[in-house]
Formats: structure tokens, C-alpha cells, sequence
């Protein structure tokens, strides 16, 4: 009896020294996490951290996220949870400097109100950011799209940067073409985000106070305004670029200064001044017949580099008689391309563009270029100055410029079409470029979300394999239902009626059953693979666990059936 009042109290002093521990040291103790992903994803890049270093002033950070949205899926709900573990990164990292809030707003509840006052979307609940910092505008960030997980860190530090310094960016503008005119859209948006500053075609030299400049059209530009450029680049300036191979409204195009091409040799690059890039598999729909209805081109998602900045939020672009980017031999700067066309393109001379048939158009062959990031190291084309100066800047070892192959996407008539894209395209790239280092040098990283498993990999290269070889067959099919159509047109319902059944109607039914055929066939050849390993992958599902069961059960009765004849040999 008394060993067990011993044990009772002795559970009873544990139990409460316990119960002190938890009430007493635990919110005391440091706070630590392991990330063992590969990329780090849960973790804050050193650029971050070295941003909420230099916090001088106390921001406050609101998360709005309507976690019980009935119309919420399941991976915005995880995706939620990720950003609020993410910002609990940043409230950690900043040491006071950032208060972070995080509501879960009630349907009609005054949370919801206010978070509609500041034009949050409620879609799917409301999910975004308000920032917040004393005597400055209000931020509002939305992060409704998971396809922005990737710069979810970029994003949030450009908030956190935007509170502490809301002076817009100086951006410097230099065209050959009538921007005023024919630009109206985008330099409406441009004013509404930068300050911008106009640069005469004839400027020999960028203003100091410019840290970025964006040029269009620069084929005719003087070699003073070339030089410009050049020393530009290399003291240090961000350059996005807009060149042309067929600029539509440049009608009387001047001769490109050879300058040009010798300055983008310097970076690393080349682009053919007589080449456009056609492309049967994202031209836009046109009434031409010829080869330059393939020329004007609806970019998707899945042709444009998807961890980039420049990308956010956009879906589709839009491009007109764009021309390639490529590096030249024995280049030394890095590309990485931002646009690109399919596999289903091909290069087209400028002067036949208008007159080739569609039939007549080169073969495709590999993904082009359209727009592309350049940096690395990069000469000066002007060694020796230029109308007696003296020699400039020789060198950069590492520059940063944005090559664009075309000039239409900027235009009323292109953005027209696209009003959330082309535009968007621009300033993104033009934000990025603008953005201070230690901002611009957070890099987009694969979220868990988009990390995909071989699987995954293996579907994809079916579909484009699929995609590809269906093209064809595909125009052919709409070509035929559109032909039956026209050659039996829909009845009133009147009454009966006599059935059309002519020799050619025959033709097309025939056509009709046997192009869905083919079509079935391709994907089942092209999906062959995949579904060859996900009926392995089934029956290793299937017969694993069963085989580990039953092996698990051998073992034990293995080891009693020898236990028992140890035991009876020592018995005897």
C-alpha cells in the first residue's frame, strides 16, 4: 500500500513540474525550424533578410485570407497557408520592425467590409495583402493566382520596399517610332507607374539620374544616340529593347545603321534583320491566306519562361511580325529566354511574308527566341569614342539588358486585343529592371506546388508529342465539318425531311469517321508510354503491400518455429 501512494505522488510531482514547465519556459524558448527541401522554399533568401535589415520604420502587414470560403478549393487553401507561414518568416526576420495581421474575414463581417474598401477580390475569398506604414499610401497586393507562388517572395518584399521608398522609378524613353500616337495605352500605364523622362533620337548621352531606360525601334537611331546606348549599358544602366525585323508602323523603314548589329554582338546576341518568325500552332486567327497570318502570333502561358518576373499574372500575349534572339558564337553572356515560340515554327524572309502561301511556309523545326534577359560581360563597339571624345567605358563585367523582337506589341491596335498582357508584359520587366539590387536579386524559386514528379514530366511530353503531331489532322477535320456543314445546312424541324446524300457528302462522312480515327490513334501512341508505367505503378501498389505482409508473416513464423526447436532441444 504504501509503494503505491509512493507511485501516486510521485506522478502527481511530475505531472505538476510539468504542468509549471509548460506554463512557465515555453514561450520563452527559441523558436526553430528545419527546411530540408531542396530548394529551400520554406526558408528566406539572404537578399530578403538583408531588405528587412535596412526596415527603419515600423510597417504593418494585413493578411486577409477567408480560410471557410465554400467556394475555395483545396490547393488555394494550402496555398494560403503557405503564404501565412511565409510571412510569419518575414514578421520573425524583421525583429519588430514588421507587425503582421492575419484575419480570417466572416462573410458580411465588418473584416469583409473593410478588406472590400480596399479592393481586394472575394471570387474565391478574399486572399491578398495590405501594407501599411505611417504618413505613406496604402499597398494591396492580391494573391488569388497560384501560378505566382514562385515570386511569392519577390512580390512580398517589393510591397515591404514599395512602403519604405514610394517614390515611382525613373524610367528613360527613347523611340524611333511615334510612341505618342500609336502607344497611347501603354504610356498611359507607364505614367500611372513611373516616372518617365522622353530622350531626343539624337541624345548622345543618358542623363545620370536614369537607371533604366526602355528603347524602341532603335534601327535608325544616329551612332551619337548608339553610343549613348552603349555607355549607357555599361556604367551600370538597366536596358529593356524593343527591335523589329518588321515594325508595321514604321510602313517607310529606313536602313538599319550597321552599328546596331555590331552593338548586339557586344552583348552576345545576334538577331537577323530579314527574318520573322511564323508559327502554325499559336498563330492568331486572321482573314489572310498568307504566310503573314502566321506571323501574328497568340503567345500562352506555357511558352513564356514561368519563373520570371516579367511573366506575373499573365496568361496570353500577343506579337506581330516578331523577329529571334540568339547568342552569337563564342558569346559570353548568359540568355535566358522570357518568350518563345513552339516546336511548329519556323524563320520566314521578311519580303515573302506577304505574298508565300500558308502551304509554302518553311518547315518547322525548333522553338525561337522572341524576348530574352541578357547578362554577363559585355564590350563597348565605340573602343575609341565617337567625333573626337575621348574613349568612354570600355567593359561591364556583368550587364543587364532585356532583348524584345518586336515593336507591334506595344501598339494600340496589339494591346487592343490584350489589354491585361502586352501592357502587363511591359511594366513587369520595365518594374524588375527599375527595382533596386538587393531586390531585383531575390530570384523566383519552384514552390512544393510545382515541384513535379516524373509522372507528371511524362504526361507532359505526351501531350506536346500529341499536340504536335495532331495539328495537321486536326485543321484538316475542321476544315471537313465546316465544308459538311455548308453542304447540309441545320433543317427547321418542319414536318419530314428528305435526306441529302450526294457523292461528295459521302466523301466528307467518310472523312468525318476517319480523321477522329487517326486522332484516337495518335494519342493512344503517344500516351502509350505513359500508361505502360502508371499500370506498373498500379500493380506495384497492389502487390506490395500484400507481398510485404505475407513476407512479414513468413518471418515470424520462421522465428517461432525455430524458437520452438531450440527450445525443445534444450528440453531433451
Amino acid at each position: 500500500m504504501r509503494s503505491v501512494l509512493l507511485a501516486g505522488m510521485t506522478l502527481m510531482v511530475i505531472l505538476l513540474l510539468f504542468l509549471a514547465f509548460n506554463l512557465a519556459w515555453v514561450n520563452n524558448l527559441p523558436d526553430i525550424r528545419w527546411d530540408f527541401s531542396q530548394k529551400k522554399i520554406h526558408t528566406l533568401s539572404p537578399p530578403a533578410r538583408q531588405l528587412l535589415a535596412t526596415l527603419e520604420q515600423p510597417l504593418d502587414i494585413y493578411y486577409f485570407n477567408s480560410s471557410s470560403n465554400p467556394n475555395r478549393s483545396q490547393a488555394l487553401d494550402r496555398y494560403g497557408e503557405r503564404v501565412e507561414d511565409l510571412l510569419k518568416e518575414y514578421e520573425k526576420a524583421a525583429k519588430g520592425m514588421l507587425n503582421l495581421h492575419v484575419i480570417d474575414p466572416a462573410p458580411y463581417s465588418e473584416d469583409a467590409y473593410k478588406a472590400g474598401l480596399f479592393g481586394l477580390d472575394d471570387t474565391q475569398g478574399f486572399l491578398g495583402l495590405i501594407g501599411k506604414r505611417a504618413g505613406q499610401a496604402t499597398q494591396r497586393m492580391d494573391l488569388i493566382s497560384l501560378d505566382g507562388e514562385p515570386l511569392l517572395e519577390y512580390e512580398i518584399s517589393h510591397l515591404i520596399y514599395t512602403l519604405m521608398h514610394p517614390a515611382p522609378p525613373t524610367v528613360g524613353v527613347l523611340t524611333g517610332l511615334s510612341l505618342n500616337q500609336s502607344a497611347t495605352q501603354l504610356l498611359a500605364q507607364m505614367h500611372q507607374h513611373f516616372k518617365l523622362v522622353g530622350l531626343a533620337s539624337t541624345t548622345d548621352q543618358v542623363p545620370e539620374s536614369i537607371e533604366t531606360l526602355m528603347v524602341v525601334h532603335p534601327r535608325a537611331l544616329p551612332d551619337q544616340t548608339l553610343y549613348a546606348i552603349d555607355q549607357f549599358v555599361l556604367r551600370g544602366g538597366k536596358l529593356m529593347i524593343f527591335i523589329d525585323p518588321l515594325s508595321e508602323l514604321d510602313v517607310g523603314a529606313a536602313s538599319t545603321n550597321p552599328r546596331l548589329e555590331a552593338l548586339l554582338a557586344a552583348w552576345g546576341i545576334q538577331m537577323p534583320t530579314d527574318k520573322l518568325v511564323v508559327d502554325t500552332l499559336y498563330a492568331s486567327p486572321a482573314a489572310e491566306s498568307t504566310a503573314l497570318q502566321m506571323t501574328r502570333l497568340t503567345l500562352p502561358r506555357q511558352s513564356m519562361t514561368a519563373n520570371d518576373v516579367s511573366s506575373w499574372k499573365l496568361n496570353t500575349l500577343l506579337v506581330s511580325s516578331s523577329g529571334t534572339v540568339s547568342r552569337v558564337r563564342k558569346g559570353r553572356t548568359t540568355l535566358t529566354p522570357l518568350l518563345q515560340s513552339s516546336r511548329q515554327s519556323a524563320l520566314l524572309d521578311v519580303r515573302r511574308a506577304a505574298s508565300v502561301p500558308i502551304d509554302e511556309t518553311p518547315a518547322p523545326g525548333q522553338r525561337q527566341v522572341i524576348a530574352a534577359r541578357i547578362e554577363g560581360p559585355a564590350y563597348s563597339v565605340f573602343p575609341d569614342g565617337i567625333r573626337g571624345q575621348a574613349p568612354g567605358l570600355q567593359k561591364a563585367n556583368n550587364i543587364q539588358v532585356v532583348v524584345v523582337a518586336d515593336t507591334d506589341l506595344l501598339m494600340d491596335g496589339v494591346i487592343g486585343s490584350a489589354p491585361n498582357s502586352n501592357a502587363l508584359f511591359v511594366l513587369n520587366t520595365l518594374d524588375n529592371l527599375a527595382a533596386a539590387d538587393i531586390l531585383a536579386s531575390i530570384r523566383p524559386r519552384a514552390m512544393a506546388s510545382q515541384l513535379t514528379n516524373p509522372l507528371e514530366q511524362m504526361r507532359e511530353v505526351a501531350a506536346l508529342t500529341y499536340t504536335q503531331n495532331a495539328l495537321e489532322l486536326e485543321r484538316r477535320l475542321a476544315q471537313t465539318e465546316q465544308e459538311w456543314q455548308r453542304l447540309n445546312p441545320p433543317s427547321t424541324g418542319f414536318g419530314t425531311q428528305a435526306v441529302v446524300s450526294s457523292t461528295q457528302l459521302q466523301a466528307l462522312n467518310k472523312e468525318r469517321l476517319r480523321l477522329p480515327m487517326e486522332l484516337q490513334a495518335l494519342k493512344v501512341e503517344a500516351y502509350a508510354q505513359v500508361h505502360r508505367a502508371e499500370r506498373y505503378l498500379k500493380l506495384l501498389m497492389i502487390v506490395a503491400v500484400p507481398l510485404l505482409v505475407c513476407l512479414f508473416a513468413c518471418a515470424v513464423l520462421l522465428y517461432h518455429r525455430r524458437r520452438r526447436t531450440l527450445q525443445a532441444g534444450s528440453f531433451h
